[in-house]
């Protein structure tokens, strides 16, 4: 055996990122095919095209509702940052290849914007998380189960196959994450961490909440090295407050402008985001986490991820015992947060999308949950189907990620009848 077993897990990890790259490629999307990346696509080509972050004079201005309208002009209301970065992909596809991002393209720059922006923090996602697994499984095999899960049985894989800001967003918080887990880290390695963390953020104001708990991490395990972390995430933050500035005359990103939703053929109410409320909370919160739009039967596996956060965060002395309540809080927030102040489910796409962020830190503890801890193997007649289904789930979403999925199977709710609860299978 050449280089020990350490060579071998590099190995290993080198051929699982390989095919994960491959497929990812593969499966990429030829064009935008939602209002939210259609969005995207409109801000990158008038940036490149016609130097402006105006979107009125782009073929894609009537397909997508995703945008506001200020001083006369329509503009996407995503975050900037990810669009000017997309901009610099696409300047060279469209200067260098003559690659175009209009709906008629002969030559479409999207699938390359798209493996740039979103397929490549993916990989590194990946990469990432495998490394992690081999740090912290009890084998090499049980690592690779574990990899194998979130790559291939989340809602990653579908969102690695079109422009989104969930993917990138997610890549950076675990990238900050693991950096973090260098106890002793330089200054430099400290203002990388806080540096991804801030990304994420200006990617995806959502994932802020997520970010916040990888902040607290650096509060409690910094001291007052934290300095470090705080000045790299406030570089993309005052960044973004240029670019919101250069758009709308205002610091604040401009879907929390109310007043810009406020037109005629407005698809969303003038509130945050455009956000509304659900008519019935409890409904609702039934269907985003186990119903038809379920976050956990989308994916499963993230049940004993979730076990495996919770028995460190009760373990005292675990080296990942701060790691743990900083991050189940967060996830508890934010489901609190999506819960009561969204109420769309994350429009006509697979599963919760909103989620997407906080699945790789949460699903890092899925190491430290039997069965992958090497406890309780008879668990594994439990994992095992719920891995398959996980994985022909993610599968159909990656065919076209941005239409409504039903999950393979899914609780149903009868308050009118008993038990009042069901199971219903949406088989292929």
């Amino acid at each position: 055996m050449i280089g020990g077993r350490a060579f071998d897990l590099r190995t290993i990890n080198l051929i699982l990122c390989l095919v994960f790259f491959g497929v990812v490629f593969a499966l990429t999307r030829p064009q935008p095919a939602s209002w939210n990346d259609i969005a995207r696509v409109a801000t990158i080509e008038s940036l490149v095209e016609r130097g402006t972050w105006a979107i009125d004079d782009s073929q894609w201005i009537d397909q997508t509702k995703d945008k506001i309208f200020l001083n006369a002009r329509f503009y996407a209301d995503k975050m900037p940052l990810l669009s000017v970065l997309g901009a610099g992909v696409y300047a060279v596809l469209y200067h260098w290849a003559g690659a175009s991002l209009a709906p008629d393209c002969r030559v479409c720059a999207y699938p390359w914007v798209t493996r740039v922006l979103v397929g490549m923090p993916a990989i590194l996602l990946f990469w990432l998380f495998a490394d992690f697994a081999q740090r912290y499984a009890q084998s090499w095999k049980l690592g690779v189960v574990g990899t194998l899960a979130l790559g291939i049985g989340t809602m990653i894989f579908p969102y690695a196959v079109v422009l989104n800001h969930h993917v990138p967003a997610a890549c950076a918080i675990f990238a900050s994450f693991y950096l973090l887990l260098a106890r002793g880290a330089s200054r430099q390695v400290n203002t990388v961490a806080g540096l991804l963390a801030g990304l994420a953020i200006t990617f995806d104001v959502l994932a802020g909440i997520v970010a916040a708990t990888v902040g607290v991490i650096a509060l409690v395990r910094l001291r007052r090295a934290v300095v470090f972390f705080a000045l790299g995430s406030a570089i993309p933050l005052v960044l973004t407050a240029l670019f919101d500035y250069q758009i709308a005359g205002t610091i604040l990103p401009p879907y929390m402008l109310t007043y810009g939703y406020d037109y005629p053929g407005s698809a969303f109410p003038a509130t945050f985001a455009g956000n509304g409320t659900p008519d019935d909370y409890v409904a609702y919160a039934f269907r985003m986490f186990v119903g038809g739009k379920g976050l956990f039967a989308f994916n499963p596996l993230l049940l004993f991820a979730l076990v495996g956060a919770l028995g460190i965060a009760l373990t005292r002395q675990h080296p990942l015992q701060i790691e743990a309540i900083c991050i189940t809080l967060g996830f508890v927030l934010l489901c609190v947060y999506l819960v009561t102040q969204t109420g769309n489910y994350g429009g006509v796409a697979y599963g919760e999308r909103w989620f997407v962020p906080a699945i790789p830190l949460v699903f890092a503890f899925i190491f430290f949950a039997p069965p992958l801890n090497a406890r309780h193997v008879w668990l594994w007649s439990v994992f095992a189907p719920l891995f398959v289904v996980s994985v022909v789930s993610s599968w159909q979403g990656a065919q076209a990620p941005w239409q409504d999925h039903l999950p393979i199977v899914q609780l149903t709710r009868d308050i009118n009848r008993f038990p009042f609860l069901g199971f219903k299978w949406n088989l292929p």
